[in-house]
């Protein structure tokens, strides 16, 4: 099977890149040709004239149609293409192109951006859903734009949603129920021994440095506690944390390698995830289920189809710092309690994440749409 795996790389490293680079691998692993089409924000958008050119172009591209004109032309016609992210640099125009070339087109929901004009401005859990550069006002002018070609969505074969709570919400605002498909994400199996807790160091953030992912409050929290934390990655608050930061208990290492953070993990005591904003699938989650590191996660949207409190993780109120020092002093407190836990979720991920759970997934999703496409 030929697939083309059409993606949009932010600014920053992040989670749905990660996705994208994984099922790559996984298909070339199990003898599927894959195309990568991927186009990158710091390389297309590093003036401000590309911006605007970008903007004006975000709703529809005809630069895309060409790219995708002179890939066809490279690398033929695929049996389907698997859309991750295609804002902003993209558009709902790939979705034209390959409908008119009766290919079929599964779509990945990541995050909520389709939602956002559907929200409006004044709903009061607007916050919740995540915001363009922190700001409602843009968010909600970028999805008017992004949405005035939102009838070529119909196109669109399938929808893969990665948790029952995303599948709830894209039903209940924009997408037909039974064009959504739950598929989680996943990761290849490690190697790695669990370790107890208590031979383990420190406590780790590894994700996206910036408001919507809970790091402020983070930092909030650490200052009532006595143990090292690890923030690892990148993103818009890391030069500001690290001028401001006094607290010699937390130490702020950067973008990591993938392999340096899963051994990070591996030794931590356990992992926070302090998300004030509806997640798609935190793969920091998945790579601490794997390395068999306890997780802490805050109680809001998908993360609570993933965590079941004090079963698989540690669940705490989403923006409250007391309760996620109090959260931190439990587990300290509780190591043999923990260790069963972690347990727990490492048996999980076997059971639910792993790469050959997910392929037989991926690729009944993929067989469904080409023969649903074929009939059509």
């Amino acid at each position: 099977m030929k697939v083309f795996q059409l993606h949009n790389k932010y600014k920053f490293f992040g989670g749905e890149d990660s996705v994208v680079d994984e099922e790559a691998k996984l298909l070339r692993l199990n003898n599927h040709e894959v195309v990568q089409l991927i186009r990158d924000n710091s390389i297309e958008l590093s003036s401000l004239k590309n911006k605007f050119y970008a903007l004006k172009n975000v709703s529809y591209s005809k630069d895309s149609i060409k790219i995708l004109d002179a890939e066809i032309l490279k690398h033929g016609i695929p049996d389907i293409v698997h859309v991750h992210n295609i804002f902003p640099l993209w558009s709902n125009s790939v979705f034209d192109f390959f409908y008119k070339k009766n290919i079929p087109i599964i779509m990945t929901l990541h995050n909520y951006r389709l939602i956002w004009e559907k929200l409006g401005l004044f709903n009061k859990h607007r916050d919740k859903y995540g915001f363009f550069k922190d700001s409602k006002i843009k968010s909600f002018i970028i999805s008017k734009l992004i949405n005035k070609r939102s009838d070529l969505l119909t196109t669109i074969t399938k929808f893969i949603t990665l948790t029952e709570f995303a599948k709830q919400e894209f039903s209940q605002y924009i997408i037909p129920q039974d064009k959504l498909i739950i598929k989680p994400n996943f990761l290849s199996s490690s190697d790695n021994k669990i370790k107890s807790i208590v031979k383990k160091k420190n406590a780790i953030y590894a994700s996206r440095i910036s408001k919507e992912k809970g790091v402020l409050t983070l930092i909030e929290a650490f200052n009532e506690l006595d143990i090292k934390l690890d923030i690892l990655g990148d993103g818009p608050l890391l030069k500001v944390i690290k001028k401001n930061n006094t607290n010699y208990n937390i130490r702020l290492h950067g973008n990591l390698s993938r392999y340096e953070v899963s051994k990070f993990l591996n030794n931590s005591k356990f992992s926070i995830i302090p998300s004030e904003s509806y997640e798609g699938f935190p793969m920091s989650i998945l790579e601490a289920f794997r390395e068999g590191t306890l997780v802490l996660a805050s109680d809001i949207g998908t993360i609570k189809c993933i965590i079941k409190d004090k079963f698989n993780g540690i669940l705490f109120e989403y923006g409250n710092k007391k309760d996620l020092a109090n959260k931190i002093k439990w587990i300290l407190a509780n190591p043999d309690i923990c260790d069963q836990i972690t347990l727990n979720a490492n048996n999980e991920f076997k059971k639910k994440y792993s790469a050959g759970v997910n392929y037989a997934q991926l690729i009944k999703i993929y067989n469904n749409a080409i023969y649903e496409n074929k009939k059509s």
